[in-house]
């Protein structure tokens, strides 16, 4: 009995984060899917007990050391077209911008936290690119030059998602960008913004300009 009275005790919030991180590392990972990541991060902020907390962890892999940094694969970086791809941001932030090649399904958790995505001078495959963002108590703001086809569907509770939906002109096989978004107690803004001359110079064929005459 007494060995078990630390699992009665409520998690620190150092504990919690360090178990939201190790669900994040999995979801990454392929060992959860969105829906259960959803659920397990809203109960790691509510239950009362340090073994409620555990049992978040117990039917999948042994988690990372407490502590671990997230994989490579959970923060920004180059990818291939193929597979799934995604960004995290628990407790912190980041923004991905550049030019980079999204893979063909990308998702996006902020949890507490938030983060940027910047389409401007992304490379697009063909066909559809699917970004699925999740943010609780946190934002994500999404960047999309004008002449991209993109299309946004949301659902908010007790937060807020900016849809944009726009068929630019322009043959069946251009590039689509398809947001999915889901906002708990936060935020998910798509915005429109004129390409880079650095990207525009790369659509057209042309030399791109020096790093440090752009425009953003």
């Amino acid at each position: 009995m007494a060995g078990d009275l630390p699992l009665l005790r409520a998690p620190t919030p150092e504990r919690r984060e360090q178990v939201i991180a190790q669900l994040s590392d999995h979801f990454a990972a392929g060992r959860l899917e969105v829906d259960q990541l959803e659920q397990r991060i809203e109960l790691a902020l509510r239950v009362a007990t340090v073994a409620e907390l555990d049992a978040l962890l117990a039917d999948v892999a042994a988690p990372a050391s407490a502590g671990a940094p997230l994989p490579a694969e959970a923060k920004p970086g180059p990818e291939r077209r193929g597979g799934k791809r995604v960004s995290v941001a628990v407790f912190s932030g980041f923004e991905r911008k550049g030019a980079w090649r999204p893979a063909r399904r990308h998702y996006g958790l902020a949890l507490m936290g938030g983060f940027g995505l910047d389409f401007r001078e992304a490379e697009l495959g063909p066909g559809a690119t699917d970004v699925y963002l999740f943010t609780l108590w946190g934002g994500v703001a999404v960047t999309v030059p004008p002449d991209l086809d993109v299309e946004t569907s949301g659902f908010a509770l007790m937060g807020g998602v900016k849809e944009v939906n726009r068929h630019p002109a322009g043959g069946t096989e251009r590039p689509v960008l398809r947001i999915h978004a889901t906002a708990v107690m936060g935020g998910v803004e798509v915005k429109v913004k004129a390409r880079t001359r650095r990207a525009a110079a790369i659509e057209a064929g042309a030399p791109s300009p020096p790093e440090g005459d752009d425009q953003s």
